[in-house]
C-alpha cells in the first residue's frame, strides 16, 4: 500500500445511511455511541442524536452545529402517522439534511430542493 493510501485513524466512519442509498436503517448501536461527529475534511458534519434526544434536544444540537432543522415534521407520504421527531442532521457546506424518525419505524430524509426519501419500516405509502 502506498503511504498516501493509508487511512487516518481519526477519520469518521460514515454509516451507509445517506440519502443516496436505499438503506435508511436506524442503527441501535448509536444509542450508546457519539452524539456528534465532524469529519476532518472541513465543513462536513453529522449530528446523530440518541433516542432520548429525538425532537427538540436534537434540534438544539443541530443548531449549535450550524444546521437548521425543525424538531418535528409530518410524514410526507402518510397522513395517518404522528409527527416524526428529528433524529439526525448533516451539513456539507451550504447543503444540509434533516432526518426524522416516525413511530411506525419509517425514517425520512428532507433536503432542500430534493424529493423526500423515506425508508419504509411501517409499510409503503398507500
Amino acid at each position: 500500500m502506498h503511504p498516501s493510501e493509508n487511512v487516518d485513524e481519526t477519520e469518521v466512519d460514515i454509516p451507509n445511511s445517506d440519502p443516496g442509498s436505499d438503506n435508511l436503517a436506524l442503527d441501535d448501536e448509536t444509542e450508546n455511541g457519539p452524539t456528534a461527529e465532524t469529519d476532518a475534511i472541513g465543513s462536513f458534519k453529522i449530528i446523530h442524536c440518541k433516542r432520548r434526544e429525538y425532537g427538540a434536544d436534537c434540534m438544539m444540537k443541530c443548531a449549535d452545529a450550524g444546521v437548521s432543522c425543525p424538531a418535528g415534521r409530518r410524514h410526507p407520504y402518510k397522513n395517518n402517522v404522528k409527527t416524526g421527531l428529528l433524529m439526525q442532521c448533516r451539513a456539507l457546506g451550504l447543503a444540509s439534511s434533516c432526518w426524522y424518525y416516525y413511530e411506525n419505524g419509517d425514517i425520512c430524509v428532507f433536503i432542500v430542493g430534493v424529493p423526500v426519501k423515506c425508508g419504509y419500516e411501517g409499510g409503503t405509502p398507500d
